[in-house]
């Protein structure tokens, strides 16, 4: 009994270090790659989404910061919050007080991606779902009518300014969190949400940064992130914690923003 509970936990072991691989795209939605037009030196550029969008780590604002010549780089994302959390008037008050001329968004890194929690709007084998009402702050529902609502409402909010900023939705990055089966490293999962946010780019006409594919990364070789986060050790390649990306990462991201812009 003890031999086969040995075995049983080195295959484990073996497996989970390994494991990492991206899954075929079965639906080859295109990407919305409508350009900025401008140069974004100068300007005013809001992050926002999660922890990785957050200032708990600075060299996505540095990096931008270099690259673009931007006059500001503001970290505006909220650590732990999921996108529908993000959705919320509360949350997106942070991006109207800014007044940015470039809004940055990448989302999803709090969000499952599991199977029927995305929904689909027609493209994919999701739950069909309809958008939601603007008029009511957002609740809960699929992940890509959190999506769709954030999208909605900074096109509503700005519909009428003079001075409307250009948004732009990434998708999300792959993650590994404590072992190969947990939800949030099974790479169909990734997937999904990939998936989701390319749709609903592509759906309100909205610019689609393609981390999930133009980050090159390779995550059989990023560690499994685990509680607390460590903000100081570095213990991937281009992730500090197979989670937020590390300095490498960063600068990685920044130079595909402006390649992509």
């Amino acid at each position: 009994m003890g031999r086969t509970i040995f075995t049983f936990t080195l295959l484990l072991f073996l497996t989970s270090c390994s494991f990492g691989e991206k899954v075929a795209d079965k639906y080859n939605q295109p990407v919305n790659r409508k350009p900025y037009g401008k140069s974004m030196k100068g300007k005013r550029i809001l992050l926002y989404g999660d922890s990785i969008s957050s200032g708990y780590y600075p060299w996505y604002r540095s990096a931008l910061l270099s690259l673009s010549q931007a006059a500001e780089v503001y970290p505006a994302g909220f650590s732990g919050y999921t996108t529908a959390l993000l959705a919320q008037d509360a949350q997106l008050q942070r991006i109207y007080d800014y007044n940015p001329d470039i809004i940055i968004c990448l989302v999803g890194g709090n969000d499952t991606g599991e199977e029927n929690s995305v929904g689909t709007f027609g493209v994919t084998n999701e739950p069909k779902v309809e958008e939601t009402d603007l008029e009511e702050d957002y609740n809960r529902g699929y992940f890509i009518q959190s999506v769709s609502h954030i999208m909605r409402k900074l096109e509503s909010h700005y519909s009428m300014s003079e001075s409307k900023p250009f948004i732009v939705f990434c998708t999300p990055l792959p993650q590994k969190r404590s072992n190969r089966f947990n939800i949030f490293s099974q790479p169909e999962n990734w997937l999904r949400k990939r998936d989701a946010v390319v749709e609903a780019c592509n759906k309100y006409d909205i610019k689609c940064i393609d981390f999930y594919n133009l980050c090159d990364w390779d995550f059989t070789k990023e560690p499994y992130f685990t509680m607390p986060p460590d903000l100081v050790n570095n213990r991937g390649i281009f992730t500090m914690d197979g989670l937020h990306p590390n300095q490498r990462g960063y600068e990685d991201m920044a130079r595909i923003i402006c390649e992509e812009m």
